[in-house]
């Protein structure tokens, strides 16, 4: 053997003699070490030409047997390996030379990891497949990419099955196993994807399936399936067409989304009959500016512009193009951009007459943070605004006449009580020189002179009642004080008692000392003075006054044992100048209840009554503790018709 110099990078050896039996032996080792076996097959005939190598180690079979089958070796194969190769003459028709390595069981029930490789040649006018397969040590470094997408495979959350050509399967994964309710892929492998489904369903897929798969290669949806035990299921399936004609299925019980989908589908048919059913219109658009629902009330209400025209227009066109919706347009955008919805009051003439639409754009967010579409909410407040112009109109005349009646009454008790207090001045002259005068007058003349003072004392009452009421109607913007409630009552009641000739008056204060209720005591001394002047001018006894607290209300109760007041009569009892009709002679003005209503609906209370003709009355004040805001708008006549329910 001779060698290069000693910096040369090429070494040849050139073996003596004496040394070839040497190599054949390493050569035969070598070859025990790395069994194989070797074939060629001529793909036509399907028959071997070369059979050579440990077939029965490998994969548990006789040559005999390989050589009357040669797909026999599948037998000794785990499904996924053999479904993985289904496409191999396929691939080596196309390629020419390709590779597969596949797990295998032997005849010593040993497992092993192969590798296979295969050319594919033309001799002699022959197609021959000429291939090798030998064992590798372990899955190393060559079968972790493979043994990674088989585990892939075996432990997806969704079904997977491969079958051959003619529809039968060749691999089913565990996911797909359990959900048609089998135990083992066994009991499916060999078999038809038939046995998954009904026959008349089978047919259907047959029909409207396959056609479109065939032509595009791959199909998606949804099917009826069968489990084992024969109960069904929906099935959501991706079939995909492999070049051998067989097919990748990819599966999942979709049960539960059918159902949701179900539902939803249930609930938005509800809510868009429910849309549809509404008077305001409803339009939702996106920021592109498509319209992707319209109600039927804004079809109902584009389709007058529609007639009016003479011609069909398309509605998410009518609503775009129209010169009078370009401002709305301008608005979804806005509202796209800030997020924030706006409302605003839209005049138009629409239709061959005058309208005002009360427009709100509200922002919708879908499957996104940000605003993607925008719902119009239309309502027609023609009519409605046109009313409010005219209450409004119709109110501030009212303001007016009020204000004119006060000023009126007021300008006119000022003039009355000038003469009258002249008159009442000369009338007790006139008495008191009647009495000194040492002239013997007509008999009749004292009589006179008292009836005459009577008349000018009940004038001069009612004057003040007319001024009293007039003030309390002014006093609108008056500001109620917290004051004690025991001593304030308590000093009114003393007032009226002690300008009593007999003592008829008895109360009762439930009332802590420390409560602290709002007050306009003015009013509340009107108040309380007409009631218990009521009781006393009707009453043929005693009349009394009873206070209680109601949690945040208090109520005043003025109760009397006289002649009581007519049922006919209650619903009026309280209109200005009304006196009930079994009064008698006795005098009054008519005033005293409709000055009480005016005080308690000042403090928006209100007022209840119970009699009985013959019996007595009892007239009920309820009070809040704590006065709301009198800055509230509530209008006055509004106030007057909630004081005394009983009369509505």
């Amino acid at each position: 053997m001779t060698g290069a110099s000693p910096d040369s990078r090429v070494v040849s050896f050139e073996p003596e003699a004496k040394d070839e039996a040497l190599v054949a032996a390493a050569m035969a080792r070598l070859t025990a070490d790395f069994e194989k076996v070797e074939f060629v097959l001529d793909q036509e005939s399907r028959r071997f030409l070369k059979l050579d190598g440990p077939i029965d180690k490998f994969f548990n079979l006789t040559r005999a047997q390989l050589v009357a089958d040669p797909d026999a070796w599948r037998q000794s194969v785990p499904a996924f390996d053999s479904a993985a190769t289904a496409d191999m003459r396929i691939e080596l028709k196309r390629d020419k030379f390709i590779v597969r390595t596949v797990r295998a069981t032997g005849s010593d029930g040993r497992m092993r990891f192969l590798r296979a490789s295969f050319s594919l040649l033309e001799a002699q006018g022959r197609t021959l497949v000429a291939g090798s397969v030998v064992e590798l040590e372990s899955e190393g470094e060559t079968q972790q990419p493979w043994a990674a997408a088989r585990n892939a495979v075996e432990e997806a959350h969704e079904g997977v099955a491969v079958t051959d050509a003619a529809g039968c399967y060749l691999y089913l994964n565990r996911e797909h196993v359990e959900i048609f309710g089998y135990s083992s892929a066994d009991e499916l492998i060999g078999k038809s994807w038939r046995t998954l489904y009904l026959e008349e369903d089978a047919q259907r897929i047959e029909q409207t399936v396959f056609p479109e798969l065939t032509t595009k290669g791959r199909w998606r949806g949804r099917l009826q399936a069968k489990r084992k035990d024969g109960s069904l299921f929906q099935e959501a399936l991706l079939l995909t067409l492999l070049p051998s004609g067989g097919l990748v299925c990819n599966c999942r019980d979709a049960t539960e989304q059918v159902e949701l989908a179900g539902r939803l589908d249930k609930a938005e048919s509800l809510f868009r009959l429910f849309l549809n059913t509404l008077s305001t219109g409803v339009t939702i658009r996106n920021l592109r500016g498509d319209y992707e629902f319209v109600n039927a009330a804004t079809a109902k209400f584009i389709a007058l512009q529609q007639n009016a025209r003479g011609g069909p227009t398309k509605l998410a066109d009518c609503l775009r193009e129209e010169k009078v919706f370009t401002y709305w347009g301008a608005v979804d955008q806005r509202v796209g951009k800030t997020g924030a919805a706006e409302r605003f009051d839209f005049p138009l003439s629409w239709g061959g007459r005058d309208w005002i639409l009360y427009v709100e754009k509200l922002p919708l967010r879908i499957s996104s943070s940000d605003v993607t579409h925008v719902c119009t909410l239309i309502q027609d407040v023609t009519e409605q605004r046109r009313l409010q112009a005219q209450t409004s109109e119709t109110a501030r005349r009212l303001d007016e006449y009020l204000v004119m009646q006060r000023e009126f009454i007021s300008m006119v008790s000022h003039e009355f009580r000038t003469p009258l207090t002249a008159i009442q001045g000369l009338q007790y002259l006139m008495d008191r020189g009647l009495k000194e005068s040492t002239v013997s007058p007509p008999t009749a003349m004292p009589r006179w002179i008292a009836l005459q003072g009577e008349a000018l004392q009940t004038l001069r009452y009612l004057v003040d009642q007319v001024v009293l009421l007039n003030r309390i109607e002014s006093l609108a913007s008056a500001v109620p004080l917290a004051v004690p409630l025991h001593e304030c009552l308590l000093r009114l009641l003393k007032d009226v008692a002690t300008s009593l000739d007999t003592p008829r008056l008895k109360w009762r204060l439930d009332v802590p000392r420390e409560y602290i209720a709002q007050i306009h005591e003015p009013q509340l001394r009107a108040l309380v003075n007409n009631l218990i002047s009521n009781g006393l001018k009707y009453s043929s006894g005693d009349v009394t006054v009873t206070v209680r607290i109601h949690e945040a209300n208090w109520s005043l109760a003025v109760a009397d044992v006289g002649r009581g007041v007519p049922l006919a009569d209650q619903a009026k009892l309280f209109r200005p100048f009304y006196r009930a009709s079994n009064i008698g002679s006795v005098p009054g003005t008519g005033l005293g209840l409709a000055i009480v209503q005016r005080c308690v609906a000042f403090h928006r209370g209100t007022v209840g009554l119970e009699s009985r003709e013959g019996l007595g009355s009892i007239f009920t004040i309820t009070l809040p503790q704590v006065l709301p805001e009198h800055n509230d708008q509530l209008p006055y006549l509004e106030r007057l018709q909630t004081t005394a329910p009983f009369l509505t």
